[in-house]
């Protein structure tokens, strides 16, 4: 790859694939000055440290990303079905004892209802937390794999929760 304008030459190939870094898929096939004496090491130049002993600050941590994503979802889906499951099988027994109203059951169940009510909300807030961590992680391919079932714990968790408290709701009496 020379210019053909001879007053301004070009690099060739060989000087332009020596001032890439060393990569693992390229193997030992760079042109350059400094030739490491030993098989499967990066060629060096003086000064230069080789890739492998560099540590990336942002690859550092790539699967802890997505696994904090997972671990925040799972909390977050069996914290609300256990408000759910709680709520739904303590409320047709309430109503037929205390009557149809809230305010007309005691006053121990009214605190645990808006309990489970506040734990709903932060179960929900967690969720959301846990489905934009899982979208981050599959977009910057930091373990996609746990990204994707956090995602999918993400959407499916409040259909799941709210289903089982109308099931439960309905069917205990």
């Amino acid at each position: 790859m020379t210019s053909p304008d001879f007053m301004y030459p070009q690099p060739t190939d060989d000087e332009l694939a020596a001032q890439q870094p060393y990569t693992a898929a390229r193997g030992n096939h760079v042109h350059g000055v400094g030739h490491s004496s030993a098989v499967g090491q990066a060629p060096t130049s003086p000064g230069v440290q080789p890739d492998h002993d560099r540590i990336s600050p942002a690859g550092a941590n790539r699967p802890l990303f997505g696994t904090v994503a997972l671990v925040v979802t799972i909390v977050a889906a069996g914290l609300s079905l256990l408000a759910s499951i709680v709520l739904g099988v303590t409320i047709g027994p309430m109503e037929n004892e205390n009557g149809y109203y809230f305010a007309d059951t005691p006053s121990w169940y009214q605190n645990l209802a808006i309990a489970l009510a506040g734990l709903q909300v932060l179960c929900a807030a967690l969720g959301v937390t846990g489905l934009i961590m899982g979208i981050v992680s599959v977009a910057t391919s930091r373990a996609r794999t746990q990204g994707i079932v956090a995602i999918a714990i993400a959407a499916l968790a409040p259909f799941v929760s709210f289903g089982i408290f109308m099931i439960l709701s309905f069917t205990v009496a």
